[in-house]
Protein backbone atom coordinates (compact mmCIF):
# COMPACT_ATOMS: atom_id res chain seq x y z
CA UNK A 1 0.00 0.00 0.00
CA UNK A 2 2.75 2.37 0.95
CA UNK A 3 4.62 1.99 -2.78
CA UNK A 4 1.38 2.40 -4.81
CA UNK A 5 -0.85 5.15 -2.56
CA UNK A 6 1.45 6.43 -0.01
CA UNK A 7 -0.87 5.19 2.73
CA UNK A 8 0.82 3.60 5.87
CA UNK A 9 -2.27 2.53 7.96
CA UNK A 10 -0.84 0.89 11.26
CA UNK A 11 -1.61 -3.02 11.37
CA UNK A 12 -4.32 -3.92 13.66
CA UNK A 13 -7.78 -5.23 13.32
CA UNK A 14 -9.48 -1.99 12.95
CA UNK A 15 -7.30 -0.95 9.76
CA UNK A 16 -7.74 -4.56 8.27
CA UNK A 17 -11.53 -4.61 7.77
CA UNK A 18 -11.55 -0.93 6.99
CA UNK A 19 -8.88 -1.73 4.25
CA UNK A 20 -10.99 -4.63 3.17
CA UNK A 21 -14.45 -2.66 3.22
CA UNK A 22 -12.59 0.14 0.76
CA UNK A 23 -11.26 -2.54 -1.97
CA UNK A 24 -14.41 -4.84 -2.19
CA UNK A 25 -15.94 -3.20 -4.67
CA UNK A 26 -13.32 -3.29 -6.86
CA UNK A 27 -12.80 -7.23 -5.83
CA UNK A 28 -16.85 -7.52 -7.00
CA UNK A 29 -15.83 -5.27 -9.84
CA UNK A 30 -13.19 -7.73 -10.95
CA UNK A 31 -14.66 -11.28 -9.48
CA UNK A 32 -11.92 -11.57 -7.98
CA UNK A 33 -12.03 -14.45 -5.31
CA UNK A 34 -9.77 -13.21 -2.32
CA UNK A 35 -7.61 -10.03 -1.94
CA UNK A 36 -4.66 -11.74 -2.57
CA UNK A 37 -5.33 -12.24 -6.33
CA UNK A 38 -6.13 -8.87 -6.35
CA UNK A 39 -3.26 -7.72 -4.90
CA UNK A 40 -1.05 -9.79 -7.63
CA UNK A 41 -3.06 -8.87 -10.48
CA UNK A 42 -2.79 -4.82 -8.70
CA UNK A 43 1.30 -4.69 -8.41
CA UNK A 44 1.59 -5.71 -12.40
CA UNK A 45 -1.32 -3.84 -13.19
CA UNK A 46 -1.92 -0.21 -15.80
CA UNK A 47 -1.45 2.92 -14.17
CA UNK A 48 -4.90 3.01 -14.72
CA UNK A 49 -5.34 -0.19 -12.64
CA UNK A 50 -3.41 1.40 -9.62
CA UNK A 51 -5.46 4.83 -9.79
CA UNK A 52 -8.56 2.63 -8.92
CA UNK A 53 -6.61 1.37 -6.14
CA UNK A 54 -5.14 4.76 -4.39
CA UNK A 55 -9.50 5.92 -4.96
CA UNK A 56 -10.97 3.20 -3.50
CA UNK A 57 -8.46 2.89 -0.82
CA UNK A 58 -8.31 6.73 0.37
CA UNK A 59 -11.61 8.03 -0.29
CA UNK A 60 -12.75 10.13 2.26
CA UNK A 61 -15.99 11.93 3.85
CA UNK A 62 -15.45 15.84 3.02
CA UNK A 63 -18.48 18.55 2.99
CA UNK A 64 -18.04 22.54 2.94
CA UNK A 65 -17.31 23.76 5.84
CA UNK A 66 -16.19 20.44 7.53
CA UNK A 67 -15.04 21.70 11.36
CA UNK A 68 -16.57 25.26 10.71
CA UNK A 69 -14.14 26.23 13.86
CA UNK A 70 -11.23 26.65 11.34
CA UNK A 71 -12.71 28.84 8.96
CA UNK A 72 -14.02 30.94 11.83
CA UNK A 73 -10.24 31.27 12.31
CA UNK A 74 -9.08 31.59 8.89
CA UNK A 75 -11.61 34.85 8.49
CA UNK A 76 -10.20 36.37 11.61
CA UNK A 77 -6.75 35.88 10.31
CA UNK A 78 -7.36 37.08 7.12
CA UNK A 79 -9.05 40.35 7.71
CA UNK A 80 -5.46 40.72 10.57
CA UNK A 81 -3.17 39.57 7.94
CA UNK A 82 -3.84 42.24 5.33
CA UNK A 83 -3.87 44.91 7.41
CA UNK A 84 0.04 44.01 7.47
CA UNK A 85 0.96 42.24 4.38
CA UNK A 86 0.18 41.87 0.72
CA UNK A 87 -0.06 38.75 -0.14
CA UNK A 88 -0.76 35.32 0.85
CA UNK A 89 0.02 31.58 0.28
CA UNK A 90 -2.33 28.96 0.96
CA UNK A 91 -1.98 25.13 1.03
CA UNK A 92 -4.63 22.61 1.32
CA UNK A 93 -2.71 19.38 1.02
CA UNK A 94 -5.41 16.83 0.69
CA UNK A 95 -8.23 18.27 -0.77
CA UNK A 96 -10.21 15.20 -2.05
CA UNK A 97 -13.21 15.93 -3.99
CA UNK A 98 -12.26 20.38 -3.43
CA UNK A 99 -14.83 20.83 -0.82
CA UNK A 100 -12.45 22.29 1.15
CA UNK A 101 -10.03 24.47 -0.73
CA UNK A 102 -13.60 25.62 -2.52
CA UNK A 103 -14.82 26.72 1.11
CA UNK A 104 -11.36 28.80 1.74
CA UNK A 105 -11.96 30.02 -1.29
CA UNK A 106 -15.26 31.19 -0.12
CA UNK A 107 -13.75 32.16 3.01
CA UNK A 108 -11.41 34.35 1.08
CA UNK A 109 -14.20 36.34 -1.12
CA UNK A 110 -16.45 36.94 1.66
CA UNK A 111 -13.19 38.57 3.63
CA UNK A 112 -10.70 40.50 1.81
CA UNK A 113 -11.52 42.87 -1.13
CA UNK A 114 -11.43 42.58 -4.78
CA UNK A 115 -8.16 43.94 -4.85
CA UNK A 116 -6.60 41.75 -1.57
CA UNK A 117 -7.65 38.88 -3.40
CA UNK A 118 -5.55 39.12 -6.21
CA UNK A 119 -2.34 38.48 -3.91
CA UNK A 120 -4.18 35.16 -2.63
CA UNK A 121 -2.57 31.86 -4.07
CA UNK A 122 -5.08 28.62 -3.00
CA UNK A 123 -3.06 25.46 -4.05
CA UNK A 124 -4.84 22.25 -3.64
CA UNK A 125 -3.26 18.94 -3.71
CA UNK A 126 -4.19 15.03 -3.74
CA UNK A 127 -2.48 11.96 -4.41
CA UNK A 128 -5.66 10.43 -6.34
CA UNK A 129 -6.04 11.90 -9.95
CA UNK A 130 -10.26 11.34 -9.97
CA UNK A 131 -10.90 12.99 -7.38
CA UNK A 132 -8.51 15.91 -8.53
CA UNK A 133 -10.32 15.85 -11.96
CA UNK A 134 -13.78 16.30 -10.22
CA UNK A 135 -12.58 19.01 -8.16
CA UNK A 136 -10.97 20.91 -10.42
CA UNK A 137 -14.59 20.32 -13.08
CA UNK A 138 -16.60 21.50 -9.83
CA UNK A 139 -20.02 19.61 -10.13
CA UNK A 140 -21.76 18.51 -7.15
CA UNK A 141 -24.51 16.76 -6.04
CA UNK A 142 -27.22 18.33 -3.84
CA UNK A 143 -25.50 15.86 -1.16
CA UNK A 144 -23.04 17.06 -1.43
CA UNK A 145 -22.90 20.93 -1.20
CA UNK A 146 -24.54 20.65 2.84
CA UNK A 147 -22.40 22.78 4.85
CA UNK A 148 -23.28 25.73 2.44
CA UNK A 149 -25.78 28.73 3.55
CA UNK A 150 -28.69 28.99 0.70
CA UNK A 151 -26.87 32.52 -0.20
CA UNK A 152 -23.91 31.05 -0.53
CA UNK A 153 -25.02 28.30 -3.38
CA UNK A 154 -26.70 31.31 -5.09
CA UNK A 155 -23.22 33.29 -5.11
CA UNK A 156 -20.98 30.62 -5.84
CA UNK A 157 -22.73 27.98 -8.00
CA UNK A 158 -24.30 27.56 -11.23
CA UNK A 159 -27.79 25.07 -10.84
CA UNK A 160 -27.68 23.17 -13.77
CA UNK A 161 -30.89 21.46 -15.30
CA UNK A 162 -30.93 18.22 -15.51
CA UNK A 163 -33.33 15.31 -14.63
CA UNK A 164 -33.68 13.80 -11.28
CA UNK A 165 -30.78 15.19 -8.67
CA UNK A 166 -29.79 18.97 -8.83
CA UNK A 167 -26.48 19.58 -9.90
CA UNK A 168 -24.70 22.21 -9.05
CA UNK A 169 -21.30 23.86 -10.76
CA UNK A 170 -18.59 26.05 -8.92
CA UNK A 171 -18.66 29.37 -10.67
CA UNK A 172 -15.62 29.99 -12.79
CA UNK A 173 -14.52 33.38 -10.75
CA UNK A 174 -14.56 30.69 -7.95
CA UNK A 175 -12.78 28.29 -9.98
CA UNK A 176 -10.30 30.38 -10.68
CA UNK A 177 -9.30 31.25 -7.59
CA UNK A 178 -7.81 27.45 -6.79
CA UNK A 179 -4.97 25.51 -8.41
CA UNK A 180 -5.30 22.03 -8.37
CA UNK A 181 -2.40 19.52 -8.78
CA UNK A 182 -1.68 15.75 -7.59
CA UNK A 183 0.82 15.54 -4.74
CA UNK A 184 1.67 12.54 -2.59
CA UNK A 185 2.71 13.75 1.35
CA UNK A 186 4.64 10.37 1.37
CA UNK A 187 7.32 12.34 -1.23
CA UNK A 188 10.86 12.18 0.06
CA UNK A 189 11.20 16.00 -0.09
CA UNK A 190 8.76 19.03 -0.02
CA UNK A 191 9.89 21.29 -3.35
CA UNK A 192 8.16 24.53 -3.40
CA UNK A 193 9.50 27.64 -4.40
CA UNK A 194 7.81 29.72 -1.69
CA UNK A 195 6.87 28.88 1.20
CA UNK A 196 3.32 28.92 2.86
CA UNK A 197 1.59 31.35 5.01
CA UNK A 198 -1.11 28.74 5.81
CA UNK A 199 -1.19 24.78 5.41
CA UNK A 200 -4.41 22.88 6.26
CA UNK A 201 -3.70 18.64 6.18
CA UNK A 202 -7.04 17.40 7.85
CA UNK A 203 -8.12 14.24 8.23
CA UNK A 204 -5.18 12.26 6.33
CA UNK A 205 -2.81 11.39 9.38
CA UNK A 206 -5.43 8.86 10.05
CA UNK A 207 -3.52 6.66 7.14
CA UNK A 208 -0.18 6.67 8.37
CA UNK A 209 1.36 5.21 11.29
CA UNK A 210 3.14 7.21 14.35
CA UNK A 211 6.65 7.42 12.16
CA UNK A 212 5.06 8.16 9.16
CA UNK A 213 3.03 11.04 10.84
CA UNK A 214 6.10 12.48 12.50
CA UNK A 215 7.70 12.61 9.22
CA UNK A 216 5.01 14.66 7.01
CA UNK A 217 3.99 16.68 10.14
CA UNK A 218 8.26 18.09 9.78
CA UNK A 219 7.96 18.14 5.72
CA UNK A 220 4.63 20.15 6.48
CA UNK A 221 6.15 22.64 8.96
CA UNK A 222 9.58 23.20 6.69
CA UNK A 223 6.77 23.90 3.96
CA UNK A 224 5.71 26.70 6.50
CA UNK A 225 6.65 30.25 6.13
CA UNK A 226 7.97 31.84 9.28
CA UNK A 227 5.08 32.40 11.80
CA UNK A 228 3.09 29.93 9.45
CA UNK A 229 0.04 28.08 10.34
CA UNK A 230 -0.35 24.59 10.34
CA UNK A 231 -4.29 23.12 10.32
CA UNK A 232 -4.83 19.17 11.17
CA UNK A 233 -8.25 17.32 11.49
CA UNK A 234 -10.02 17.45 14.79
CA UNK A 235 -9.04 14.02 15.90
CA UNK A 236 -5.13 13.98 14.50
CA UNK A 237 -4.07 16.35 16.51
CA UNK A 238 -3.78 15.48 20.17
CA UNK A 239 0.13 13.33 20.15
CA UNK A 240 1.65 16.00 17.61
CA UNK A 241 4.96 17.09 18.70
CA UNK A 242 7.77 19.02 16.79
CA UNK A 243 10.04 21.24 17.66
CA UNK A 244 9.50 23.88 14.70
CA UNK A 245 5.40 24.12 15.94
CA UNK A 246 3.73 25.47 18.88
CA UNK A 247 0.06 24.65 19.67
CA UNK A 248 -2.11 27.56 19.93
CA UNK A 249 -5.66 26.08 20.26
CA UNK A 250 -7.52 22.64 18.84
CA UNK A 251 -5.49 21.23 15.99
CA UNK A 252 -3.72 24.80 15.08
CA UNK A 253 -0.34 24.74 15.27
CA UNK A 254 2.39 28.22 14.10
CA UNK A 255 5.77 27.33 12.86
CA UNK A 256 7.97 28.57 15.88
CA UNK A 257 10.64 31.53 15.56
CA UNK A 258 14.39 29.91 15.41
CA UNK A 259 15.02 31.24 18.73
CA UNK A 260 12.02 29.61 20.06
CA UNK A 261 13.34 25.93 19.66
CA UNK A 262 15.02 24.14 22.70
Amino acid sequence: MYQLAGVNLPLNSKNEALIKNRLIRVLRAYQFESYEEYWKYLKNGSDSVKQEFISALTTNMTSFFRENSHFEWLRKYLKAHFEKLYSLRIWCSASSTGQEPYTIAICVYETLTESQRAHVKILASDIDLEVLKKASLGYYTENEITGLTKEQILKFFDRLNQQGEPLYRVKDFLRNMVQFSQFNLMSEKYEFKRPFDIVFCRNVLIYFDEKTVKEVIEKLSQSLNKDGFLLLGHSESGNIKNENLKALSKAIYQRKESHEKN
